[in-house]
């Protein structure tokens, strides 16, 4: 806006001035926080910490109110289900300290007051080490579980997880798979001032060794390169469920996703199926009960 000639601006050039001066710096790859843009572009806690609520009472037709959120990260999930009842108390396991602090700083202090943060409990140890407490829900989300490369290891992570659920617990394990996932590929996904790019480096079909990675563009022409890099072994469904029933877990099942027919993309419904579709990407969630 050009300057008032006049000795009194007009309310209205007022108005426009103080709003230019609040208004936000655009997001450059150095004043962005990466764990910031993951949440924004990975996660939607608000909405998936009462969907996975609704998902455990219509199977068990009780509602959830213990929970734990394995490879928490940030603990924004773990956050929410606290705030979605007086009564839900949850449980964060994490390895990476400085990930646990930034989680307790900009999401526990920034959402939940005293009482509710006495409701929440993070512990920084490898999930292959915590039994306890005992909770009704654990969920094992966004991949991360692919971190484990032998069925050794992975069955150890299992088999931990049923000892930590109370009697008709539930165990939630999402999955992904389809032609397109194997291959060398960048997706882009544009936000409010940045473009989050997801990249599928390589995948080796004779281990499932799967190296992915996560960047961030930005208006200014800037680059947050690498913000988040994957190792993995990419897990079948039925090794998955295979596993599930080796650690004793009942009612073995996959939830699987609908396909939004315009786009050929995830609807976000997931329905229980014992036969996938042929889709070229897919993601879907294996499900198990405690006996």
């Amino acid at each position: 806006m050009a300057p008032s000639t006049a000795t009194q601006a007009s309310p209205t050039k007022k108005k426009a001035k103080a709003s230019k001066s609040t208004k936000k710096p655009a997001l450059t790859a150095k004043t962005a926080d990466k764990h910031v843009l993951y949440q924004l572009s990975v996660q939607a806690p608000e909405q998936d910490s009462k969907t996975y609520a609704r998902w455990f009472k219509t199977y068990t037709g009780r509602a959830l109110r213990s929970f734990r959120e394995d490879f928490c990260g940030t603990a924004v999930l773990s956050c929410h289900h606290i705030r979605n009842h007086r009564e839900n108390t949850a449980v964060g396991v994490d390895l990476d300290r400085p990930t646990l602090d930034w989680g307790i700083k900009n999401n526990v202090n920034a959402l939940l007051n005293e009482e509710q943060k006495k409701r929440l409990q993070l512990i920084e140890s490898d999930v292959l080490k915590v039994t306890s407490p005992l909770v009704d829900c654990v969920m094992a989300l966004n991949f991360s579980y692919q971190v484990f490369k032998t069925r050794k290891e992975l069955g150890k992570y299992i088999k931990t997880v049923y000892k930590s659920l109370k009697p008709g617990g539930v165990f939630y394990m999402d999955a992904l798979g389809g032609p397109d996932v194997i291959q060398a590929n960048t997706d882009r996904t544009r936000h409010k001032g940045f473009i989050y790019e997801w990249e599928q480096r390589s995948f080796d079909p004779i281990n499932h060794r799967f190296v992915c990675a996560i960047h961030f563009e930005f208006k200014d022409g800037s680059r947050m390169q690498d913000a988040f890099i994957y190792d993995w072994r990419m897990w079948t469904l039925p090794e998955l469920r295979e596993l599930f029933v080796e650690a004793g877990f009942d009612d073995v099942h996959v939830l699987w996703e609908g396909t939004e027919k315009k786009t050929l993309t995830g609807n976000g419904i997931f329905r229980r199926k014992e036969v996938g579709d042929m889709d070229e990407a897919w993601i879907s969630l294996v499900v198990g009960r405690k006996k």
